[in-house]
């Protein structure tokens, strides 16, 4: 079945090991004043000051791990019940909330798997990409509905470069049931398990 358009995020999907993942999150903080929208399946990086999170400001550098949601209070001020989410709406909270934490969770394990979409912007992805090393697209953008990243592989964009967020580590066709979309090699759009390759828990390796 030819593959249909569908752009997800970076979900997670297994470990390198082969355990069982937990999938364990940690603990980061947003600015409350940040209006970037954040989404589930987001790859994000550390700001430089403060230890805030930040989208990752460029498709092919060291990321900080994978957004997966957030918490913070709501309008009704310092007092009120947090507001738990799976994406940050982007919209300050205002300067009476310029004390205010905002909780992020990443997923910053480098052992982790994550089932991606390709961009099919310019080709399918092949076998001989698995072990290679890729860039990143933003995609369509966020689903403020559900919350789901849009984030995408660039299939235009795989090298053996060490410096590149991500590495390919299989193709979702290996592990998929046949007809499924996604896992038609032959038409745009397919998918593809990778792990985290350039962070700032890990180093990056080159591809072969």
């Amino acid at each position: 079945m030819a593959n249909v358009q569908f752009q997800f995020g970076f979900q997670p999907y297994g470990s390198v090991a082969g355990a069982t993942p937990s999938f364990g999150l940690r603990r980061r903080t947003i600015a409350y004043n940040y209006t970037t929208a954040l989404f589930r399946g987001d790859p994000v990086y550390n700001e430089g000051t403060g230890g805030n999170i930040v989208i990752a400001p460029s498709v092919s550098g060291q990321i900080a791990g994978i957004f997966w949601g957030c918490e913070y209070p709501s309008n009704g001020g310092l007092r009120a019940l947090p507001v738990k989410s799976q994406y940050w709406p982007g919209v300050s909270l205002g300067a009476s909330l310029s004390t205010a934490t905002v909780t992020a969770w990443i997923i910053d394990d480098p052992d982790v798997l994550f089932l991606v979409a390709s961009l099919g912007a310019s080709r399918t992805l092949a076998q001989s990409d698995v072990m290679n090393n890729v860039e990143f697209n933003a995609g369509a953008g966020g689903n403020t509905a559900t919350g789901i990243s849009s984030y995408v592989i660039d299939d235009a964009n795989i090298t053996t470069s060490s410096a590149l967020p991500f590495k390919i580590m299989d193709l979702y066709s290996t592990t998929a049931l046949p007809g499924v979309n996604g896992a038609d090699n032959t038409t745009v759009y397919n998918w593809a398990v990778v792990k985290m390759n350039s962070t700032d828990r890990a180093a990056g390796t080159t591809g072969i």
